[in-house]
């Protein structure tokens, strides 16, 4: 008998089992691919496009859009951005629900437990595309600028939101960019990218293979346009 008893039955007397009739699993189905590193980065380029034409599709979104995701979730993009009120990622790309993986914190940077979720995205829902979002006027890096300045000093309970930025402040400050606080700002997305891109096996792996993508961009405040850098 095999497994969980589930054998062939034993031909009755006078009877011949043919092989045929002997029941064939169907092959399952593969699962649906989803969108390449460059294909996500496309639609997200396309979306933030749509926004800036003012062709929004956002307010079609409705309660009965959450039931095809009961089963699951399979996000385009997973974005790095900062938690600041004006640059919320769904509406930024004209995206609903289910199509981004959201990690945001005040200065757009990555600790242990954010590095945890983009892992996470990666390797259990194929994310293809991780994208840090940094934006001009961001107040984390301003913070960041005064301290380096020596305008105000560093509030120890802020430290772990200033301190990781104000590498990307010293090297603005070593460049010849016209404009220091918008150099900074992204040099600090590029840094977070870069970090990330040897941070852990796994998205290490995924980039070798050509299924991930890693980018740094930053959201103009004033337009709403997100510019890709590199």
């Amino acid at each position: 008998m095999g497994l969980f008893g589930m054998g062939k039955k034993p031909a009755r007397p006078g009877v011949t089992v043919l092989e045929s009739e002997t029941p064939t699993p169907a092959p399952e189905a593969p699962a649906p691919a989803g969108p390449t590193p460059d294909q996500a980065l496309a639609e997200l380029r396309a979306g933030n496009e749509a926004f800036l034409r003012g062709e929004n599709n956002l307010g079609y979104v409705k309660v009965d859009d959450l039931e095809p995701l009961q089963g699951g979730q399979n996000p385009i993009a997973t974005i790095v951005g900062c938690a600041d009120s004006r640059t919320p990622p769904t509406i930024l790309f004209n995206q609903g629900f289910g199509r981004l993986f959201s990690i945001r914190v005040a200065g757009n940077t990555v600790d242990r437990r954010g590095l945890a979720s983009i892992v996470y995205a990666v390797k259990h829902l194929n994310c293809p595309l991780v994208v840090v979002m940094g934006h001009t006027g961001c107040g984390a890096v301003a913070a960041a600028e005064a301290i380096v300045d020596g305008a105000m000093p560093l509030d120890p309970s802020l430290e772990e939101m200033i301190v990781p930025i104000i590498p990307a402040v010293l090297e603005a400050r070593r460049s010849d960019a016209t404009d220091m606080a918008v150099k900074a700002v992204e040099l600090n997305a590029q840094r977070v990218a870069d970090k990330l891109r040897v941070a852990d096996a796994s998205l290490a792996d995924a980039l070798e293979a050509g299924t991930l993508k890693v980018v740094a961009a930053v959201k103009q405040m004033h337009s709403g346009e997100v510019k890709f850098l590199g």
